[in-house]
């Protein structure tokens, strides 16, 4: 059945290029006796939500592309009443490339179905108006790879609409249905109220809204001076609690309070306030309070929105921009008010917990937990890098994330998705678009690369044939696009000298790259790390070959890697430190020596046992530059070759590294070590590509790993590291494992 057979895409031409735009579309009906399933079918770029009489029924739309484009399937059964009722869609329309967006002609599209019948659809029939509330037209960006914020003004609401016939428009109707689960809304989630007082605004319109509740002045007062109860006290109240500040400054321009969800949180906005008079409400929020407030602006970032309430009791719920937190801070302008509840709904997709790891070790057990919760964190329409500052696809985050999804959720769809929607950014270049869907200035090569890597492990883990064979051009196009930059004296990668490619390996010093700036032919270099990645291609485009019934294909991969291979061995092996440089240049010069670049070329099978014994040595001694959390998995899948000498210590190093943000008070894993402090102080909290011990504790604590695609052959091998008493269950396609 096409469920939109009958349905018209429809938008307002005059917004057709409109950046932040924000237009309603009303179906007004009356039931006599409403049906018993009420079934809703809908697509909109770049965004929806959709109320019923009044109430936020649905929303989010899925991370996708104008020529690959999903509806969602909504239930809104025993939502309507008898008599007169509305259905409203609210579309956010972003106009503007982002990292988690590419332009796209917006619209919305609907059919509503009552007890399997088609009952309304969305046509030329259709009233629209401009959103009164949310501001449309230029705003501040939470970030370059997040979009817009927003400010909404709950006085506007009621406003008779300018309604007007919505307008048809040419848009493709080929849509397919999620292919993911949908997002669980939660509940208001517990907050408590850490600080309260009075403020003074810096009063000053040049200011963003991130920077107005970053700079304000906050003087504290005592929660019972204020309320006139004493603390600590939660929220939700359901009697709802009164600040008073009218008593404490008279130059104030009203209350603050700093809330604390107790723990790292991705949701969206929920309110419910009294205001004693139309009232401003600056809202911050971050993932600490190192400048004694959640950071709500850092480098021209916006993590704050704005809400404007009418006079009397609110409610506001804000589906146009999920949040990632565990701090909220609220400057109401108004000497008093009443908070029943401020804070987040949490939106989760919903994953199967069946999977565990556990062991006599209280340590290395939490570490298996924050290391879920981080996953978790950044799992929405698509594996995301972090939920505060990006919300991204990127695919070297989500190649850690599908390896520790794998054993922790038994998850499936979600890795598939997400290769999905990466390959389809494939550009004229061969090279992947830095996220996914985007359209971004730049793109890592070596990103690409770990594109091909990911393909067959999911291959190795799903059984999943007919999605990779489908997936075989996009890896073949990557391939060939590497294979054409080997023409050179050495046969080997050279970096990407022009500006749109940038060189970036991982964050340390000589590895990151720079951006945006083209380089002099005579700087270029060769690049270890990049034709490691390039070498771990063509050994997974193989195997991926081989399966797929190609084997002269394979072979030849195999042969053109054995090329590959000696002559990485030939060009960045220093004899006298016994390990390998991660760049030549052009006069033969070897420097920068790092585990990095190392550890990528023992896991790619590049060099004989001699020389990983001498690389792994060194890692043991610490005498090369160290790797960062993001890809420690190389390093230690690189010293787990040699479990009887390295077992121990890389789970010694496990319990130090993440062990150290937990004694921090971490309640997810971090960007880097160094925590908020890293990138000019906006560095991530909770970072999908840091869940490594998940993988690291089944893979080799446990010793589960597949020896042959989708588990028809799988081991058991678990190591000695030193951890004691483990046990677990692993759901994979052939079932459940226990270990």
């Amino acid at each position: 059945m096409d469920l939109f057979e009958h349905s018209k895409w429809l938008w307002n031409q005059r917004y057709k290029s409109a950046e932040n735009q924000y237009l309603d579309f009303y179906e007004n009906f009356r039931l006599e006796t409403p049906a018993e399933k009420y079934i809703l079918h809908i697509s909109a770029d770049s965004n929806y939500a959709v109320y019923v009489n009044g109430k936020l029924a649905a929303f989010g739309q899925y991370a996708d592309y104008e020529n690959y484009k999903i509806y969602d399937t909504v239930d809104l059964s025993g939502m309507f009443r008898p008599g007169d009722n509305e259905l409203k869609i609210t579309v956010h329309s972003t106009g503007r490339n982002f990292s988690t967006y590419r332009i796209a002609q917006p619209g919305i599209i609907y059919s509503l179905y009552a007890d399997d019948e088609l009952f309304i659809i969305s046509s030329d029939e259709t009233a629209m108006a401009v959103n009164p509330c949310y501001q449309s037209g230029p705003m501040e960006v939470v970030s370059g790879q997040l979009g817009f914020t927003y400010a909404y003004d709950a006085t506007k609401e009621g406003q008779k609409p300018d309604l007007r016939r919505a307008e048809v428009i040419n848009k493709p109707k080929d849509l397919l249905p999620r292919p993911i689960k949908k997002l669980v809304v939660g509940e208001d989630k517990p907050a408590l109220i850490l600080s309260q007082g009075v403020f003074m605004d810096t009063r000053s319109d040049k200011l963003s809204i991130g920077q107005r509740v970053e700079y304000a002045f906050l003087s504290h007062r005592e929660l019972e001076a204020m309320t006139g109860v004493y603390g600590p006290k939660y929220l939700p109240q359901e009697n709802g609690l009164t600040f008073r500040g009218e008593k404490f400054d008279n130059a104030a321009d009203g209350i603050y309070t700093v809330l604390d969800l107790g723990e790292e949180t991705a949701g969206v906005l929920s309110l419910d306030i009294d205001c004693p008079h139309d009232t401003d409400i600056w809202i911050g929020y971050g993932e600490h309070l190192d400048d004694l407030r959640p950071r709500s602006y850092v480098g021209t970032r916006n993590f704050a929105v704005k809400v404007r309430m009418k006079a009397g009791r609110n409610t506001f719920v804000g589906p146009f921009l999920r949040m990632g937190l565990r701090f909220l801070q609220l400057n109401i302008c108004a000497d008093n008010c009443t908070i029943y509840y401020a804070g987040v709904r949490p939106t989760d997709y919903p994953l199967d917990h069946t999977p565990y790891f556990h062991c006599a070790d209280h340590l290395h057990n939490k570490i298996y937990e924050i290391s879920v919760r981080t996953l978790e964190l950044c799992m929405h329409e698509h594996y995301e890098d972090c939920p505060w500052r990006e919300q991204s696809l990127y695919t070297m985050d989500s190649r850690n994330q599908m390896l520790c999804g794998y054993y922790a959720f038994g998850e499936v769809a979600f890795a598939r998705e997400s290769l999905r929607i990466a390959a389809l950014s494939l550009r004229d270049d061969g090279m992947l678009e830095l996220c996914s869907p985007a359209v971004v200035s730049i793109t890592i090569p070596s990103f690409t690369a770990i594109f091909v890597t990911q393909l067959e492990e999911y291959l190795r883990y799903t059984g999943d044939l007919d999605f990779v064979r489908e997936m075989l051009p996009t890896a073949r196009a990557i391939i060939r696009a590497f294979t054409a930059q080997l023409d050179n004296p050495e046969k080997l990668l050279r970096c990407r000298k022009e500006s749109i490619y940038w060189n970036y390996y991982e964050w340390q010093d000589g590895l990151s790259g720079s951006i945006g700036s083209s380089m002099d032919e005579s700087k270029q270099t060769y690049d270890a790390p990049m034709n490691a990645f390039f070498s771990m291609a063509l050994r997974a485009m193989a195997a991926i070959e081989e399966a797929c019934g190609n084997p002269a294909e394979a072979e030849a991969l195999r042969e053109e890697k054995a090329d590959l291979d000696a002559a990485i061995n030939r060009l960045f092996w220093d004899r006298d430190k016994q390990v390998f440089a991660s760049f030549v240049n052009m006069q033969g010069e070897k420097y920068h020596y790092a585990e990095l670049s190392n550890a990528l070329l023992v896991c790619a099978d590049v060099c004989s046992p001699e020389k990983e014994d001498a690389i792994l040595a060194a890692f043991a001694e610490k005498t090369l530059l160290p790797i960062t959390v993001s890809h420690s998995v190389f390093k230690y899948d690189a010293m787990l070759r040699r479990p009887a000498k390295y077992a121990k210590w890389v789970f010694d190093e496990v319990a130090d590294i993440w062990g150290k943000m937990l004694y921090n008070g971490a309640t997810s894993f971090y960007e880097t070590e160094d925590g908020s402090h890293a990138f000019g102080n906006a560095g991530s909290l909770c970072h999908g590509w840091s869940a490594v011990p998940v993988y690291l504790y089944f893979a080799y604590v446990l010793g589960l790993k597949p020896t042959a695609n989708g588990y028809t052959r799988y081991e058991i091998k678990p190591l000695d590291t030193g951890i004691h008493d483990a046990s677990g269950l692993a759901v994979t396609p052939i079932g459940q494992i226990s270990l």
